[in-house]
Formats: structure tokens, C-alpha cells, sequence
């Protein structure tokens, strides 16, 4: 399976607001939904091959944060 490495730098300000618009939901998870969205913005067909070779399990998690709502954060 393909991975990515991102390093991502954020003054600490920017970091802890996200953190609290986020509430029970992971940084993580809020950054996943993020890059979905900029992978998509960026290259429709790059990224529905790339969703296209992830295993089953990990295509069923990354829709269904792609789904959830996001507090904070303008869709």
C-alpha cells in the first residue's frame, strides 16, 4: 500500500484553536478529512486511484470521516 509523509508546521495559536473546535474528534482525524478534500481539489483522477488501491477496511474509515460533521471548520 502506498503511504504519505506530511510534516505540517502551525504557529501554536492555530494549533490550539483546532484543537478545540475539534472536541472529542482526533487531530488526526480532522486532518485526514483535509487532505481528502485537498486531494480531491488538486487531482480527481490521481486521487480516485489512489482511494481505488487502499484495502476495503481503510476506504470504509476514510468515508466515514469523510462523512462526519467537522466542528469548527467551514465545509
Amino acid at each position: 500500500m502506498p503511504t504519505l509523509n506530511i510534516t505540517l508546521s502551525l504557529p501554536q495559536d492555530e494549533i490550539d484553536s483546532i484543537r478545540e473546535a475539534a472536541g472529542s474528534e482526533s487531530l488526526a482525524s480532522l486532518t485526514t478529512h483535509a487532505l481528502r478534500r485537498e486531494l480531491r481539489a488538486r487531482n480527481a483522477a490521481a486521487y480516485a486511484a489512489w482511494n481505488e488501491s487502499l484495502p476495503a477496511e481503510a476506504k470504509a474509515d476514510l468515508d466515514a470521516w469523510d462523512t462526519a460533521p467537522m466542528p469548527g471548520w467551514d465545509a
